[in-house]
């Protein structure tokens, strides 16, 4: 009693020390701000997420296709920290924080409990928590969901494991650890689409640590006992409920991949290149595990590998799983490591690519579980051969452990913000359009606009990839680029970036808009005008644009361009649209009669915006339509 009582104290000592380095190394994240990488589009700028839990919210979060997902759960807990936080981004980082903690303490308990190996139990919880790979799941509130979904990945293992403890007793409870499981995979699948690989996890922990692989002669599933194996085929039938809500989660995923065109098309990856990406990128990750520098966000579609770098790469992990399966009797963590690792990351391994990036750091968040496996079970089992190998093994983990708290350390402070984000990975990457674009917005926002104009053109100058090609981060940097040449007044190249984009992407509104105004400022008039046309076109309902094109074409000096009939059109549509009661909309209306020869009209609404002017204080636009009043009812127009 007294050594169980011991090993309990122990345990939750282990538990507890590894909950604090933990939070220890990473509570400087509560202090970071948001990045301009997908958490605008999760948070900053989404109002859905940003009212707070409500049944509307709720709704939309199982509804929509938003950000090209389909994870509720993700919405939800980020609904939820808008509640309890606003857009502190302090909060946000600080609930990642301890979703990684618990998800820290949940693996040492789960190994623990599953194989009573409490230190390499703790090791495996200690590689997983400290590793830098990981920085990019609990640093980035945009992949809450990689913390959120690891959260209920590890309570659907543990659940698990006492669903078939409960079993092997033939205790009535093991139906509620099954239903149990059940939940927290469906709640893991709400989470991210990535947990659908977690049925086949299952089966791996089937054949250890669990040992209900079939034996030589093994019983049916009816007259199984503690000490006999289960057939395969009931092992796989006893999983057909988890096998069903991944295949609906996989659906749900497409659609909702689909809808947002984030899948890249096959002729832009063919398979051939989308196998050969896939084969280098296994080996890439464990070398990163191994050797974890240059650490980006994105790695960009960079290179065209070459058959010998596929072959190559293919060859490894095929002598790897043999290796692994070799060892199979006497080692089976091996191969339960290995396969938990190369399964978990088919998913995102590029065979359906979706998105910018060839991989990811944040991929990594579950597949590594089973790599430090291998390791942390490994190390004893060779350790006999060396004089005194508490020490020398001890000595050596220690050591590891102390670097990848350092390096995580480290890597953690890129995340401050995007300009330490994206200076970070433009310097360890190549031709990342990305990045430069992402930069350059960084830095227009914190008003160092040449620096920013900087980034943006390095960003045109890359050639784009065949999976960039299909996206805007180029097109953006156009856009941007040419709003900053607009604000310092230089036209010529104002107009040559922004008649690029609306070339690229004509479908956009505010870029008609600038370039009109750019090209009137070039004295390209008809041009100018033509464009403020194309943008009412493009949304009639938008007041300022049908209020900007009424207004040219009531006061434009030169006749030629001036219409007055379609200037009085739109002009009543701001009013119908806003309720006349907005000063300088009035006063297009005012203006617009005039040009039509409508004086009586004019001199009524010129005389409405005074008095509409007067009243909110606006002194200066009253004296103008005191101004254009005069000029009505000498029976002329007001030109500019």
């Amino acid at each position: 009693m007294s050594g169980n009582a011991t090993n309990l104290r122990v345990k939750i000592g282990c538990a507890v020390l590894l909950a604090l380095i933990t939070a220890g190394v990473y509570w400087p994240v509560t202090g970071f701000d948001f990045t301009n990488y997908d958490d605008p589009d999760y948070i900053i700028y989404n109002p859905m997420v940003q009212h707070g839990i409500t049944g509307q919210s709720v709704a939309w979060a199982f509804t929509t296709d938003h950000s090209s997902n389909w994870h509720p759960l993700t919405w939800i807990s980020h609904t939820l920290d808008c509640d309890l936080y606003g857009l502190k981004p302090g909060g946000h980082h600080l609930t990642s924080l301890l979703f990684h903690v618990a998800n820290t303490v949940l693996l040492f308990l789960l190994l623990e409990g599953l194989t009573g190996a409490m230190w390499r139990s703790a090791l495996v919880a200690a590689l997983f928590a400290w590793h830098p790979l990981h920085v990019e799941s609990v640093a980035w509130v945009s992949e809450r969901k990689d913390v959120l979904c690891a959260f209920f990945w590890l309570l659907t293992l543990m659940a698990y494991g006492k669903y078939v403890i409960k079993s092997k007793i033939q205790s009535p409870k093991s139906k509620i650890w099954y239903v149990a499981a059940l939940l927290f995979f469906a709640l893991a699948l709400l989470s991210k689409p990535m947990a659908v690989t977690l049925p086949c996890v299952l089966l791996l922990m089937d054949y250890w640590p669990l040992e209900r692989c079939p034996k030589p002669k093994a019983q049916s599933p009816k007259s199984e006992t503690g000490n006999a194996g289960v057939s395969w085929g009931w092992l796989v039938a006893e999983k057909i409920p988890f096998f069903v809500l991944a295949g609906a989660e996989c659906v749900a995923t497409v659609w909702a991949q689909k809808a947002a065109n984030s899948v890249v098309a096959a002729a832009a990856l063919p398979m051939p290149y989308r196998i050969a990406n896939a084969l280098v990128s296994y080996v890439l990750y464990l070398w990163k595990t191994v050797w974890p520098t240059d650490l980006a966000v994105p790695y960009p579609f960079s290179h065209d590998w070459t058959f010998a770098q596929a072959a190559g790469a293919g060859a490894l992990l095929a002598l790897i799983s043999a290796g692994v399966l070799w060892r199979r009797k006497t080692e089976p963590f091996l191969a339960v490591g290995w396969f938990w690792f190369i399964g978990t990351l088919v998913p995102v391994i590029g065979l359906v690519q979706v998105g910018l990036q060839f991989m990811a750091d944040r991929y990594t968040y579950i597949p590594l579980m089973g790599v430090f496996i291998m390791v942390a079970w490994s190390i004893p089992a060779r350790w006999a051969v060396w004089p005194r190998p508490g020490l020398v093994f001890g000595t050596v983990i220690g050591a590891v452990l102390v670097v990848l708290l350092m390096v995580t350390w480290v890597q953690l402070f890129y995340w401050q913000n995007s300009v330490t984000l994206f200076t970070h990975t433009a310097a360890v990457t190549e031709n990342n359009i990305l990045a430069e674009y992402n930069l350059g917005e960084a830095l227009a926002r914190a008003d160092a606009e040449d620096a920013a104009v900087t980034h943006y053109l390095k960003a045109l100058a890359i050639r784009p990839n065949r999976v960039e090609a299909q996206y805007n981060s180029q097109t953006q940097a156009r856009f941007n680029l040419g709003l900053i040449y607009r604000s310092e007044g230089k036209w010529p190249e104002a107009a040559e970036q922004l008649e690029a984009y609306v070339h690229e992407d004509p479908n956009q509104q505010s870029a008609h808009v600038a370039l009109g105004s750019v090209l009137l400022a070039m004295g390209r008039t008809a041009e100018g005008i033509q464009e403020d046309r194309e943008a009412v076109r493009l949304n009639p309902n938008d007041v300022e644009s049908l209020n900007r094109l009424a207004w040219l074409l009531a006061t434009l000096p030169d006749a030629k361009f001036r219409d007055g009939a379609e200037a009085v059109k739109l002009a009543e549509r701001v009013r119908d649209l806003t309720g006349g009661g907005v000063t300088r909309y009035l006063a297009t209306l005012d203006a617009a009669y005039a040009e039509a020869g409508r004086f009586t009209d004019a001199i009524a609404a010129a005389q409405k915006t005074r008095e509409t002017a007067q009243a909110q204080g606006q002194n200066d636009l009253a004296a103008a339509a005191e101004t254009r009043l005069k000029l009505y009812e000498a029976g002329k127009a007001y030109h500019e």
